[in-house]
């Protein structure tokens, strides 16, 4: 792995967050082959794990980039919220403009750190069960050890889906550079 990712020796408030964004391409890159193929007894199961994973990196990335925020800034604490950090900035007297765009990007539901940030919590919570075909009194057959939960909260492994994660990944790369750029000139 040496040499593969910026470790943080040379910019040790960059490191974790460039870690993270590559684990997440990591991920990002398993599920295509694996959905493609479709042979594998376990290929179901590996893609869903990579695509969980890559919605953990990417979250991870953005947490992470905002104790860059917390360094940039001078702040104390790990700050784990944008939210948290406008507060811990304004019992300071200061403003952050990459602030207002996360919260910008945050409160529109639309937007693509919306989804990313509901796609988190959906990784963290069990979903709600769907309704199964079979009625409530209908005993379990003797065969089935394991019942079946179907999800109906989002469709993961569709390409609509795949591409969704890929773009929070571009999308999060991209203002993160645009930031860190911002930030060099002061």
């Amino acid at each position: 792995m040496k040499g593969a990712i910026d470790t943080g020796k040379l910019r040790p408030n960059q490191g974790r967050t460039n870690q993270k964004l590559y684990f997440a391409r990591l991920q990002l890159d398993r599920i295509g082959p694996l959905l493609a193929e479709k042979s594998a007894y376990s290929w179901e199961a590996e893609a869903l794990s990579s695509r969980e994973a890559a919605i953990l990196h990417l979250y991870g990335a953005y947490i992470s980039f905002l104790q860059e925020l917390v360094r940039f800034y001078k702040l104390s604490g790990p700050l784990l919220s944008s939210e948290a950090l406008r507060l811990a900035m304004s019992a300071k007297g200061q403003v952050s403009p990459e602030i207002a765009v996360f919260q910008n990007l945050e409160q529109n539901s639309e937007s693509w750190l919306a989804g990313l940030l509901r796609a988190h919590q959906y990784c963290l919570v069990a979903p709600d069960p769907a309704p199964l075909d079979a009625p409530e009194d209908e005993p379990e057959s003797p065969g089935r050890a394991i019942g079946l939960v179907a999800i109906v909260r989002d469709e993961p492994l569709s390409g609509l889906d795949l591409q969704n994660i890929q773009s929070w990944h571009r999308e999060l790369t991209t203002i993160i550079r645009e930031f860190r750029g911002e930030m060099a000139e002061w």
